[in-house]
């Protein structure tokens, strides 16, 4: 089963709980859904299945998760804006170092991979926590016209896209695409996902 099917099973379940790092999980296991045809458990709550079955029978527009490539075009423009951001840094610190602190430009002559990595998390995690935090899309996703939702749809929380932002520097989370799936870890880890708008 796919892990839309078991949404749709689980949301009307009266054991149902909401867990931000993983979506919808079994009040009872903690755990996110993981039966072969059936739940043992499954408790229907009437009001929230007719509220569910209302929702879904009412007109609204389908919404299409993204492809793989507006996802790689994405990374590809976001990451040119990173890199972007890097350097107007590096030559702000550059020009303080010279005209205020001129003895300590050998600052800039020492290579520290551990410093640049921490400075890159600071940048990354600031520019997609502002962007898909207050507008749910980064520059990326403006010319894809793609946006950041949870998996019910709705616009997610600022917490869900730190959550979300942080997981992106999770070791090789660029691979988790290369499979079928348009969804990477960091989607799965913050329950969010990237559709298409128009």
């Amino acid at each position: 089963m796919t892990r839309e099917a078991y949404l749709k099973i689980c949301s009307v379940c009266t054991h149902h709980k909401k867990n931000l790092s993983l979506g919808i999980v079994c009040g009872l296991s903690g755990r996110i859904a993981d039966f072969e045809d059936q739940c043992d458990s499954l408790s229907i709550d009437a009001d929230l299945a007719t509220m569910v079955a209302a929702k879904a029978t009412a007109a609204k527009p389908e919404v299409k998760t993204a492809s793989q490539s507006k996802r790689f075009a994405n990374y590809l423009i976001d990451q040119i804006f990173l890199l972007g951001c890097a350097l107007f840094i590096g030559v702000g610190v550059g020009l303080l170092l010279l005209y205020v602190f001129p003895d300590h430009m050998y600052i800039l002559d020492e290579e520290n991979k551990l410093v640049e990595y921490l400075l890159g998390f600071v940048i990354a995690m600031l520019y997609y926590s502002f962007f898909e935090g207050f507008t749910g899309r980064s520059l990326g996703k403006f010319f894809t016209k793609t946006k950041v939702v949870t998996e019910e749809g709705a616009r997610p929380g600022f917490k869900t896209i730190f959550i979300r932002s942080l997981c992106r520097h999770i070791p090789f989370n660029a691979f988790s695409f290369l499979g079928s799936e348009t969804t990477g870890w960091h989607d799965k880890f913050s329950g969010t996902r990237v559709v298409e708008i128009e």
